[in-house]
């Protein structure tokens, strides 16, 4: 698996090793004795986060699969995707599930452009180049970029990077150069209507987790509004 790290899109990765070393530390000390709670699942993920620049991956899983299910349990789907991010970046023999289960939380609940679009990316890379997959996966992202973007630099950041990635895709895919030809291969494969991609989506998400599925789909569905 590719080793992207989590929720990067447009990271600033200026800081030394001996500042994150001393964050780990402080990190360790406040974890120490705390109880379970919407604190300690938010250290955890900076404490993943970390450990996963040092490379120390299996305590990363760890901590993010804590993390996780602290936020299931509690319903924080935003919180509980940025888990998953880890968990996917750790590298683990779960990992893929783990993709899977991060993508279909970010599709379903509104949350965060930036975080599903991050969780998407996974997808993009994990799939072999040129694939179907990577098209479908990239085509989503820029889908949710453009539907929940906020207005401002913000929106057009993330937005931005989506059409890039997307321009990429379609190179790969079908070998695009230009935005005539471009605008073929959108509407020659329906990407332009979700209704066509996104069960393409979630049927390679279901791939993904070979029916290991960490909660009840059909329960979280039928909580969502009407």
């Amino acid at each position: 698996m590719t080793a992207t790290a989590p929720l990067d899109l447009l990271a600033d990765e200026g800081e030394s090793a001996e500042s994150k070393e001393s964050r780990m530390a402080d990190l360790e000390l406040r974890l120490q004795g705390l109880a379970a709670s919407d604190e300690r699942a938010e250290l955890l993920l900076d404490y993943g986060t970390l450990l996963l620049d040092f490379q120390r991956k299996e305590d990363a899983w760890d901590a993010a699969w804590e993390a996780f299910e602290h936020f299931k349990t509690v319903e924080n789907w935003e919180l509980a995707v940025t888990s998953t991010d880890i968990l996917v970046t750790a590298d683990q023999k779960d990992s893929l599930i783990a993709l899977a289960h991060g993508i279909w939380l970010g599709i379903t609940y509104p949350i965060n452009p930036e975080t599903t679009v991050a969780i998407l990316q996974h997808m993009v890379e994990e799939s072999p180049v040129g694939s179907d997959t990577a098209a479908v996966a990239a085509v989503s992202a820029h889908f949710i970029a453009d539907k929940r973007g906020a207005e401002g630099q913000a929106g057009e950041n993330i937005r931005f990077f989506t059409s890039q990635r997307l321009a990429e895709v379609a190179a790969q895919h079908r070998n695009i150069k230009n935005q005539e030809e471009f605008d073929i291969w959108m509407l020659g494969n329906d990407f332009d209507n979700p209704d066509s991609f996104l069960p393409k989506l979630s049927a390679a998400v279901d791939a993904l987790a070979e029916g290991n599925w960490w909660f009840d789909r059909d329960a979280l569905r039928a909580k969502l509004p009407g």
